[in-house]
């Protein structure tokens, strides 16, 4: 009766471990699964996306390097962060130097 219950123990031992790995595995899982839609659920602000079009605005940075977006109709402008102005002046920066590179291979 006693090496039953030792056996008993050591095979509970063993199965209640190996049932926290498979837990935690299936618990990750679900957890990667459903998190873009748990983070979405916490970030509940929607994002609205404008355009604009080139011939309608002007492009200005001021001292702390934020981007300005002027309306050249009335003047009203939106200030958007400094990372921002970077990345647009990155595109334009490589918009320029491939039609630069470019026309200097073609021979113009």
């Amino acid at each position: 009766m006693e090496t039953l219950k030792e056996k008993l123990k050591t095979v509970l031992k063993q199965f209640s471990s190996y049932l926290l790995i498979v837990l935690t595995l299936v618990a990750g899982f679900v957890i990667g699964y459903y998190y873009d839609i748990i983070k979405d659920s916490f970030n509940s602000e929607s994002v609205q996306v404008t355009t604009v079009k080139r011939d309608e605005v002007k492009l200005a940075i001021d001292e702390n390097n934020n981007l300005l977006v002027i309306k050249k109709t009335d003047g009203s402008y939106t200030v958007y962060q400094d990372s921002i102005g970077f990345m647009i002046f990155n595109l334009y920066a490589k918009n320029i130097w491939g039609s630069a590179k470019n026309t200097k291979e073609n021979g113009q």
